[in-house]
């Protein structure tokens, strides 16, 4: 208690020093105490926005070269992003796992709309069972007008506001519920489809900026025929129990095995087979109309149909941990063997998390680099404080303290002016950040709305900031008391007496 004393009463000796210390360890957890805030609230905020409103934790996807956003962004040369193969697999092995809460297969991807032969706008737009999407995303669409499909409804499509708004302002016959629109794929690997849907309501997304406001659901099969793939709603083709074993038992690699297979080579007056087989060994029936008639006798199968999926939306119990089932996941795809992507909310998301997670590791950078310029303050300031107190030090080790005891002294004191300087910094961080959140951050333009979240950031009180913020600055001040402490320790009781 000797040390914490001394380092007391050297503290209130040394009032300006002290002071100055104080100010720059304050100011340094003030603004990481603020700036930490606002980048946990900027990536809570966006992360509840997408997980409960759009990408859910995790996503599967199907093949594709680089992540792809749920919007269907990719960096790839895609231009159908494809359906995911085996997407039974995936969710019978998600379903067997306790840590998952819920699953949804969407597909996703750019329309046109029109009225008649009238383009009048286009937008993104999801191929969702609407009755899953809603179990999915329960607090995230709001029914402005009209009603929600059924499952006996014929095609479909919920335009979200600001789409209706626009058909709206582009056509001369209002657009209501009931009323008949056109819809066209803009990338479409089988050429441009055309589909004419049913305006069932007018829907809101309560989370949402600029971008994904604007996304329109449609019935799945609608998107399906859209996007090139295979439509469901013809029901299950039939197939001959021949043509079933075939596709069953197929080999593509069989294809190419008599590719350079030997060619007989015909004159005149020979008849050969193209295989150079003898008509013998040629597999003709004697009579055809008997084999006509085993064929139309045979029994019919009923081919089990895979809807295509591009997306496999995974929602994450409360208290799971994410990254291990993101790990499980892509142990399981890569045993599959096709090349799905597995990916968390922040690829999903897109370029908007991704600038809010790269904005965070820059202000990271920074307070590294400007806590090397602190380091080197603080500890020229802490040297000369040592060296002035060259003979009260000597005194101490001449009546017989031991280096311990200055060394502890020099650590209490950095510790006290962390303390005192830490509760004035947190403190008016405290105040700073009340006062932002009750007036607000105006985002300056739509970029900044998609990062924000909407219009308007309120920044909240993040403990954990909090917490790192006065312990980076305690690391700080040990660091920076490291070469002053060595400096005192090492004074000779003799010399500091003399005067030396």
């Amino acid at each position: 208690m000797i040390s914490a004393r001394l380092a007391w009463r050297n503290i209130c000796l040394h009032r300006k020093k002290s002071l100055i210390i104080g100010l720059i360890m304050g100011f340094g957890i003030l603004i990481l105490f603020v700036g930490n805030s606002l980048i946990d609230t900027t990536i809570s905020g966006l992360r509840r926005m997408f997980v409960e409103g759009y990408t859910g934790d995790l996503m599967v996807t199907g093949p594709t070269e680089f992540s792809t956003t749920v919007l269907g962004e990719t960096a790839g040369s895609e231009e159908v992003l494809p359906h995911i193969a085996q997407i039974k697999k995936y969710e019978d092995f998600l379903e067997a796992r306790q840590d998952v809460a819920s699953i949804l297969p969407i597909l996703s991807g750019q329309v046109s709309f029109g009225i008649g032969e009238e383009e009048l706008g286009s937008g993104y737009c999801f191929g969702v069972n609407i009755f899953d999407y809603r179990a999915f995303f329960p607090d995230n669409l709001t029914l402005v007008s009209g009603e929600w499909p059924k499952e006996s409804d014929e095609p479909w499509v919920l335009l979200s506001e600001p789409t209706y708004a626009l058909l709206q302002q582009s056509s001369d016959t209002e657009v209501k519920p009931g009323t008949k629109i056109i819809m066209t794929a803009l990338a479409n690997s089988a050429g441009t489809v055309i589909r004419e849907v049913s305006v069932k309501g007018i829907i809101k997304f309560n989370q949402s900026n600029a971008q994904l406001s604007g996304i329109t659901l449609v019935d799945a099969d609608t998107m399906r025929d859209l996007l090139g793939f295979a439509s469901l709603r013809d029901g299950a083709p039939q197939l001959s129990e021949h043509e079933a074993a075939f596709l069953t038992d197929f080999d593509p690699d069989s294809l190419f095995d008599n590719l350079f297979a030997s060619q007989t080579i015909t004159t005149e007056g020979e008849e050969q087979s193209e295989l150079g087989l003898e008509p013998s060994q040629l597999d003709i029936p004697e009579d055809p109309g008997q084999e006509i008639s085993q064929a139309s006798s045979t029994t019919t199968v009923i081919a089990e149909i895979v809807p295509a999926w591009q997306f496999l939306l995974i929602r994450a119990k409360n208290g799971s941990n994410t990254s291990k089932l993101l790990d499980d996941l892509e142990a399981f795809s890569e045993e599959l063997g096709d090349g799905d992507r597995v990916q968390d909310w922040i690829a999903g998301a897109g370029k908007v998390a991704r600038t809010a997670v790269t904005i965070r590791l820059v202000f990271d950078l920074l307070v590294a680099v400007i806590a090397v310029v602190v380091v080197m303050i603080m500890m020229n300031v802490l040297v000369i404080s040592v060296n002035e107190r060259l003979h009260e030090i000597g005194t101490l080790r001449a009546i017989g303290a031991k280096r311990h005891v200055v060394r502890s002294m020099i650590l209490y004191e950095t510790t006290f002016m962390v303390l005192i300087a830490g509760a004035v910094g947190l403190i008016l961080g405290y105040i700073l950040l009340l006062i932002m959140g009750k007036v607000g951050i105006r985002a300056p333009n739509l970029f900044f709305e998609a990062l924000f979240g909407g219009e308007i950031l309120r920044p909240l009180i993040s403990i954990g900031a909090a917490g790192r913020a006065f312990f980076w600055v305690l690391a700080m001040a040990l660091v920076a008391s490291w070469y002053p402490t060595r400096v005192a320790v090492r004074i000779e009781p003799v010399v500091a007496m003399r005067g030396d």
